[in-house]
């Protein structure tokens, strides 16, 4: 019976060993969210104490962090021109709380004027359209709303740009 314990204690430890590597190649790619990773692990099969603790190491070991996670996020997201909605609505989606996902975006964009970003994508994807206008100004509207910019930014945009 002993044995049988000792080789079931085995199979536990090699199982733990093989889920933290497989999370922490998961990890070498880029930042992930605690939800990110138990998603990919129950995928692969992992049950939810193996997920557990796994994730409970890494913590531990400070290397899944969703505040760290969503900050990162967010300011990638600021680089490539995208407006908070998108931002907030990707942070839900994996799975960062709320309190954190408003944290993020207060101090994110606080500092930049999302209107400039806005009327710069719109200068750079259409510098000069010859269309009608209503259908310009469904465009522009369609497609800040897609880079996830809020209706007063679309707004003074449309506002200042097409007047």
């Amino acid at each position: 019976m002993k044995q049988k314990t000792d080789l079931l204690k085995k199979e536990d430890k090699r199982n733990l060993n093989r889920a933290r590597e497989y999370a922490l190649r998961l990890l070498e790619y880029r930042e992930r969210s605690e939800q990110e990773i138990k998603e990919r692990m129950a995928r692969k099969n992992y049950n939810e104490r193996l997920i557990k603790s796994t994730i409970k190491s890494l913590k531990n070991h400070n290397l899944v962090n969703d505040r760290r996670f969503a900050r990162m996020w967010a300011e990638s997201c600021l680089r490539r021109s995208y407006g908070r909605w998108k931002v907030q609505s990707d942070l839900n989606k994996k799975g960062i709380d709320e309190e954190i996902v408003e944290e993020v975006l207060r101090e994110s964009y606080s500092k930049v004027d999302e209107v400039q970003i806005a009327l710069a994508l719109i200068q750079k994807k259409w510098p000069f359209l010859k269309e009608e206008k209503n259908t310009l100004l469904r465009r522009v509207s369609d497609f800040l709303k897609r880079r996830g910019f809020p209706f007063e930014v679309i707004a003074e945009v449309i506002r200042q740009q097409y007047g």
